[in-house]
């Protein structure tokens, strides 16, 4: 008993920091969406002239009466980027042009978004007709995001192409035409590593590295597409129902919890993180020793940095905006220049120290450890529901039989002489 309650002092404080995690997000998600309402009005309003009317003719789409006696529409679409819906907003004239455009909400890394807005992109779309389906060149290294501005562009023109012309030129998606053949590899890739781990195959190791340098290929150089505090960010905010323009990330992210939850095993870190598979080829230079840090604040420290980029990225709505990982760096060249200078420390010290990245800063490792703490809580919850149930039972049985039980005849003493 004293082992138990010993055992609880100690996982208070994770006790406290989990409930403290959810109530955060909860908060972050809730104020979030009533920032980016504030955010839109105030976008709308640098497309609205100053003194016009505004007459709302369905969701989404206006009509506009300036006082020069200018008509214009106004309406909003919604294009599907890497990273989620991004909102965009048009004004036609009456000659059917778009006239002015604003992109109202993005989940872009910004870098990517910086890319294509200092290519304006958007101003391409500016002066055409809608009398055909908007067009533009994308931009090299943000093509997803490029798309994203179109499609938003043309579906924005669409009920306006409705209301003027009677004519519909898009078709409607649906959210699984994102997926793709590396969403199938994903999963492929990922029940290999299930099975390395349950294998006595004699060539485990060199099959181990082999899955490792195929994933660090696939989903490193070639998309990109490892998961980070962003894909965190984009599971839980739930804007991956609505279309995600790259989904191979969310999925590696979904297995990986599920190894974790279910077999108690992080299969990603193990064997398919290309960032980890990176740092590990580094060290085969210099075979460095494995650092254990056993100090606290290298527990700590990691989990408060993923929740404080979590709740950032809720409140602004842009999950990738605020990610600190430097995989865009090291296997895109893409990224801020302090990233830049991380990625650059990084690989350095994995000469000097086996995985650094992922013994002190990785999120996944902060996630991992979280996910574990719940599911060794909910267990023991559950064991010690299981057990005060039983002792009420016996409890209940044991006054039921007392109940039950017909008392014996009681025969008065009587003397020995008699």
């Amino acid at each position: 008993m004293k082992a138990n309650a010993r055992k609880k002092i100690r996982q208070l404080p994770e006790k406290l920091a989990t409930i403290a995690t959810v109530v955060v997000l909860i908060g972050a998600w809730a104020l979030g969406g009533m920032r980016l309402s504030d955010q839109e009005i105030e976008q709308l309003g640098y497309l609205v002239p100053e003194g016009a009317q505004v007459e709302q003719v369905s969701s989404g789409f206006h009509k506009i009466l300036t006082e020069e006696g200018d008509n214009y529409f106004l309406s909003r679409g919604t294009g599907i980027g890497y990273g989620g819906a991004m909102e965009v907003s048009v004004t036609i004239d009456d000659e059917n042009r778009v006239h002015q455009l604003a992109i109202l909400s993005s989940r872009e890394t910004s870098s990517y978004l910086k890319k294509v807005t200092a290519a304006k992109l958007p101003q391409a779309l500016v002066g055409q007709s809608i009398d055909t389906v908007l067009e533009v060149d994308a931009i090299s290294g943000a093509t997803l995001t490029s798309n994203a501005i179109a499609l938003g562009a043309n579906k924005a023109a669409e009920a306006v192409r409705q209301q003027t012309l009677g004519k519909t030129l898009l078709e409607s998606t649906s959210p699984l035409s994102y997926f793709g053949w590396m969403d199938l590899m994903a999963v492929l890739v990922f029940g290999t590593a299930y099975w390395l781990s349950k294998t006595r195959h004699p060539k485990r190791k060199a099959l181990q590295w082999g899955l490792m340098l195929t994933s660090m290929v696939l989903f490193g150089f070639y998309t990109s597409a490892l998961f980070s505090s962003s894909s965190m960010g984009i599971l839980i905010s739930g804007v991956w129902v609505s279309g995600l323009g790259n989904y191979t990330s969310l999925i590696l992210l979904v297995l990986t919890i599920a190894g974790i939850l279910v077999a108690n095993k992080n299969f990603y870190c193990d064997t398919l993180c290309p960032f980890g598979t990176a740092q590990q080829c580094l060290g085969k230079i210099t075979n460095p020793p494995t650092v254990t840090l056993k100090h606290q604040f290298f527990n700590w420290f990691p989990r408060f940095l993923l929740l404080a980029v979590l709740a950032l990225g809720l409140y602004y709505r842009n999950p990738a905006a605020i990610a600190y990982e430097p995989f865009g760096i090291m296997f895109g060249m893409t990224g801020a220049m302090q990233l830049f200078a991380l990625t650059f420390l990084i690989v350095l010290t994995s000469m000097a120290i086996y995985r650094p990245w992922c013994k002190s800063l990785c999120p996944v490792s902060a996630m991992s450890d979280c996910l574990k703490f719940a599911k060794s809580w909910g267990k023991q919850m559950s064991k010690d529901r299981q057990r005060a149930s039983s002792k009420s039972n016996a409890k209940s049985n044991a006054k039921s039989n007392a109940k039950s039980t017909p008392k014996a005849d009681t025969i008065p003493a009587r003397s020995i002489n008699s």
